[in-house]
C-alpha cells in the first residue's frame, strides 16, 4: 500500500531533519525535487537540504504527521497532510502547524519525494 510507504518516507524525512543528516535526507528526495515553503520560498533539492539540514539557520526538534491522505496514480502518488513542527530559528523556538501537499514518484521500486508545498494551517 503506497500510503504506508509514503508515511515511512515522511517519517524518515522528519528524522533526517532532526538529526541534520544531509545524506539521509538526500536519499529520500528525487533529483528533480522542488518545494515551496510556507513563506513562499522555492527550493530545489540542494537548497532544501542546505536550508533545512546543514545551514544551521533552522534546527528541527520534531515533526509530527497527522491527517495523512494519499491518492495513488500510475507511477506517482499525491499526499495531503498536517504537520506539527517544532524547530528553532533566529534564536527563538517555534511550534507551528502547517498543511502540506506532497507528490511522490515510484522510482526503482521505492517512493521518492518529488514536489511539495506547505502553508500555515488556518
Amino acid at each position: 500500500m503506497p500510503a504506508d510507504a509514503i508515511r515511512q518516507v515522511l517519517a524518515a524525512k522528519a528524522e533526517a531533519m532532526v538529526c541534520q543528516s544531509a545524506e539521509r535526507l538526500a536519499a529520500l528526495l528525487h533529483d528533480e525535487f522542488i518545494y515551496v515553503n510556507a513563506n513562499g520560498t522555492r527550493f530545489d533539492k540542494s537548497g532544501y537540504i542546505e536550508t533545512y539540514c546543514t545551514s544551521g539557520r533552522i534546527a528541527f526538534h520534531g515533526q509530527q504527521i497527522a491527517d495523512l491522505h494519499v491518492r495513488e496514480f500510475p507511477g506517482f502518488a499525491v499526499a495531503t497532510l498536517t504537520l506539527h513542527d517544532r524547530f528553532s530559528t533566529g534564536g527563538r523556538e517555534v511550534r507551528a502547524t502547517y498543511r502540506s501537499l506532497c507528490v511522490f514518484a515510484e522510482t526503482n521500486g521505492k517512493w521518492l519525494w518529488v514536489a511539495g508545498q506547505t502553508m500555515p494551517a488556518s
